[in-house]
């Protein structure tokens, strides 16, 4: 078969065009890595710009490992220094010996805040724990920084139109006064704007982050000791409630045989005290 150069052409087209969908498919199918080593998406919400983000992770952790874990965040936030990481909140709760919840807030660089996170989830799996859940949610600022800006914007060039005519020598004192008053309300809208403008973007540089730890929705797998206790702990509940059940019993006992024996011998006792009580007749005299 001879390639013609119209032929030739075709050929690479096609190639080329099964070389971009091969391309496609391999990165759906998960030839790039659209997905971390845990199996969460593997998703960098910290790319967006002007976005306030906050992250809440839950884990689910055998009792006894629950504080180690929290302590182990907690110094690693310590570890990234108060310009980086800020510890806001801790709470420990112990129920038992298999039940336990804690809480540890932090606020994070929002640069390193997904590093965090996933760490976090890996010292967790570490610990033969699992991540329950993860949510991560996030408020465009980008609106509310282009309404400070503008607004100071706007501000900044009144004060200095104010300022400026203030300045003039030629300005009469009675239009200098209501320029003055002018001025201030100026000023103090302006500082309004300016501390608006410096929350929002204090709310865009620290990332608040929540963990949860918890024994709901862990699976601890069989254990001899685990196992002894727990069936030793059932035994001592039914025991329990039998005492108790065999204690009502034995109190309703005695007002119950009395009332039995009432009516076994009341009828008797009545006949009784009525054949004493009740009138005689007389006897009738011929």
């Amino acid at each position: 078969m001879r390639l013609t150069p119209t032929l030739l052409v075709t050929i690479l087209a096609a190639s080329t065009a099964l070389t971009a969908c091969s391309k496609q498919d391999n990165d759906f199918a998960g030839g790039n890595d659209v997905s971390s080593e845990d199996g969460t998406p593997d998703i960098a919400p910290s790319a967006a710009p002007n976005v306030a983000f906050s992250y809440a992770y839950r884990f689910a952790l055998a009792a006894g490992d629950i504080a180690a874990v929290q302590e182990k965040h907690a110094a690693a936030c310590e570890a990234l220094g108060l310009a980086r990481c800020r510890i806001t909140g801790v709470r420990y709760q112990r129920s038992g010996n298999d039940r336990a919840r804690a809480d540890l807030s932090v606020v994070l660089a929002p640069e390193i805040a997904r590093k965090f996170g996933k760490d976090a989830a890996a010292a967790v799996e570490a610990a033969r724990g699992t991540l329950a859940d993860v949510q991560i949610g996030g408020v465009d600022q980008s609106r509310a920084l282009q309404s400070s800006a503008e607004s100071l914007t706007l501000a900044r060039a009144e004060r200095a139109r104010l300022e400026k005519a203030l300045a003039d020598r030629a300005t009469p004192p009675a239009v200098a006064r209501d320029l003055t008053e002018q001025l201030a309300a100026q000023r103090s809208f302006e500082q309004s704007a300016t501390r608006e403008e410096r929350e929002t973007r204090t709310l865009i540089d620290a990332t608040p982050m929540h963990f949860i730890y918890s024994t709901d929705g862990y699976m601890p797998g069989l254990s001899i000791d685990r196992t002894t206790k727990a069936a030793l702990s059932f035994a001592s509940t039914l025991l329990n409630g039998l005492l108790a059940l065999a204690v009502v019993l034995l109190a309703l006992a005695v007002p119950l045989g009395i009332a039995l024996l009432g009516l076994a011998h009341g009828r008797r006792l009545a006949g009784r005290v009525w054949a004493r009580l009740a009138p005689q007749p007389i006897p009738l005299v011929d």
